[in-house]
C-alpha cells in the first residue's frame, strides 16, 4: 500500500490531498488501519477492482465511490477500420502543437470540453477548479518532456493528445481528447496515437481512462486497445 501526500493537488485543488493506493498483497487489517488513521482535507482511495473483500471498508469509513479507472494497452498492431472510420482517419492531420495551439486548447478546457473527471463532477470543487487542474496537468506533462500533438481538419484544430516515453519502447498518453463540437459524426472514435508512437520507434502505448468517459473507452476498444486492469476510486472530504 502506498500513502502519498499529493503536493501538486494542493496547488490544483486548494486543499491538502492524500491518496491511499491499495495493492494486491495488502492485508484486510492493514487497509482498515490505514483508513482509520490517515487524515487529510481530501482523501482519495484506490482499490484494485478484484479486491472485493476490501471495498466494504470504503463505505464503513465514510468514503464515496466516484469512478472506476480502467487501464488499457495497445501493442501497435494494425487496425481494421470501417469505411467511415477510415475516411475520418484519412481526413485528420496530426502535427506537433505550437504555443498558439495551447491557447486554443486552454479555451476549449474553459468551455467545458473535458468535464468527465471526478473533480468537475464533485460539488466540493466544480468545473472551474477542474479546469485549472487540467491546465496545470498539461503544463506539468510539458515539463516532464511529453510531446503534444494536435488533430486538424482543413486547418481547424479538432483535438489533441500527448505522448511520453516512460521506459524504453513504452509510451503513455496521459492526456487527450476531441473538442466538443467535433464529437458528432464519428470523429470521437478517431484515435491515432498508436501510429504516432510506432513512427517514433515505440512498441506499446499504455493509458488510463475514467469510466465516466464511456465515449473514450468505446473509441479505445474500437481502435485495438485492450483493458488490463481497473481500480475502484473513492473519495472523502474532511472538514
Amino acid at each position: 500500500m502506498k500513502i502519498v501526500l499529493e503536493e501538486l493537488e494542493k496547488r490544483n485543488l486548494g486543499v491538502e490531498t492524500v491518496s491511499i493506493n491499495v495493492e494486491q498483497n495488502d492485508a484486510y487489517e492493514e487497509v482498515e488501519n490505514a483508513l482509520k488513521e490517515t487524515k487529510s482535507e481530501y482523501l482519495v482511495l484506490k482499490i484494485p477492482s478484484n479486491m472485493t473483500q476490501i471495498t466494504p471498508l470504503a463505505h464503513k469509513y465514510g468514503y464515496t465511490f466516484v469512478e472506476d479507472m480502467m487501464f488499457f494497452e495497445h501493442n501497435l498492431q494494425p487496425i481494421k477500420r470501417t469505411k467511415l472510420q477510415q475516411r475520418l482517419y484519412d481526413a485528420v492531420k496530426i502535427t506537433t502543437m505550437k504555443d498558439e495551439d495551447f491557447e486554443i486548447l486552454y479555451q476549449e478546457i474553459n468551455n467545458g470540453s473535458f468535464s468527465f473527471d471526478r473533480i468537475s463532477n464533485d460539488p466540493y470543487f466544480g468545473q472551474e477548479v477542474a479546469n485549472r487542474r487540467f491546465t496545470n496537468w498539461i503544463n506539468d506533462e510539458r515539463e516532464r518532456g511529453a510531446e503534444f500533438l494536435k488533430a486538424t481538419i482543413k486547418g481547424e484544430m479538432t483535438g489533441f493528445f500527448s505522448i511520453r516515453e516512460v521506459k524504453p519502447g513504452v509510451y503513455t498518453s496521459a492526456l487527450g481528447g476531441t473538442f466538443m463540437k467535433w464529437r458528432k459524426g464519428g470523429l470521437g472514435t478517431n484515435v491515432q496515437t498508436p501510429e504516432v508512437v510506432k513512427a517514433r520507434g515505440g512498441k506499446k502505448v499504455i493509458l488510463g481512462v475514467s469510466t465516466n468517459n464511456m465515449i473514450q473507452i468505446r473509441a479505445l476498444i474500437q481502435n485495438g486497445y485492450f483493458p488490463t486492469k481497473a481500480n475502484h476510486v473513492f473519495i472523502k472530504h474532511c472538514d
